[in-house]
Order: C-alpha cells, then sequence, then structure tokens
C-alpha cells in the first residue's frame, strides 16, 4: 500500500508540471493584448492641472478617433467620483490627466499620468495591438 501511495504522489505531482509547463509554454512569446483604455480627466481644477487635463482631452482626441475610439472610456472625475474612484485605488492613479492600457481581465498594461504624449500613445497602441 505504501507503494501505490507514493505512485500516486509522483504522478499527481508530475500531472500538475506538465499543466503548468503546457500553460506557460502557450503564453510564452505573445503580448498581452488591449482591450480598453480608460481616461481620467477632469473639467473642473486649479490652473495648471486644468490645462494639463484640457491638453490631455486634445491628445487622447487626436488618437481615439474612427475605429479606435470604441477601446477609450473616459471618465470625468470632477463629474463621476464614483466611477473613477474605482480606476485611481485599483491603479493607484495620483494625477490627473491619466490614461489607462488594460488587458480583458482588467490587468494593467502601460499608464501614463500627468503631461500625455500623442507619440507615446500611438507607440503603446502599436505594442499591445490597439
Amino acid at each position: 500500500m505504501g507503494k501505490c501511495m507514493g505512485k500516486l504522489v509522483i504522478l499527481a505531482v508530475g500531472a500538475t508540471l506538465i499543466l503548468s509547463m503546457v500553460n506557460l509554454s502557450g503564453a510564452y512569446g505573445t503580448q498581452p493584448q488591449l482591450a480598453q483604455v480608460v481616461y481620467i480627466t477632469l473639467t473642473k481644477a486649479c490652473g495648471c492641472t486644468l490645462e494639463k487635463c484640457q491638453a490631455g482631452d486634445i491628445v487622447v482626441g487626436n488618437v481615439f478617433n474612427g475605429a479606435k475610439q470604441s477601446l477609450l472610456k473616459r471618465i470625468d472625475y470632477s463629474t463621476d467620483k464614483e466611477a473613477a474612484r474605482v480606476y485611481l485605488k485599483k491603479y493607484r492613479v495620483t494625477q490627473a490627466p491619466a490614461l489607462l492600457f488594460l488587458d480583458a481581465q482588467g490587468n494593467l498594461l502601460w499608464m501614463a499620468m500627468g503631461e500625455l504624449s500623442e507619440s507615446t500613445i500611438q507607440e503603446k497602441l502599436r505594442l499591445f495591438g490597439g
């Protein structure tokens, strides 16, 4: 009985290792895919923050147009604090405007806060298949 139990444990461990290796090899080398972009901005703020948010609005508007517009979820913290707080807390957003690239499971792929660069956002879109 002792020998059978030992073999069963080894087989169970072996099966677990094989399954883990299959999962890892299946995901190896694949880039996470962009599923959603969350843009958090403010329409009411002090001078310099408001200027950054207005500039960010222009950048985001330039990048997320046409087919890319469907990726974007825009949240104005000034008018929808509850919706914004979910993202602020989960992704530790500390500055507006903020742009979050998320995969289908809600994992953060990339984030930018403060001044937003159109070229950097375009580069990240290409990287994550957006």
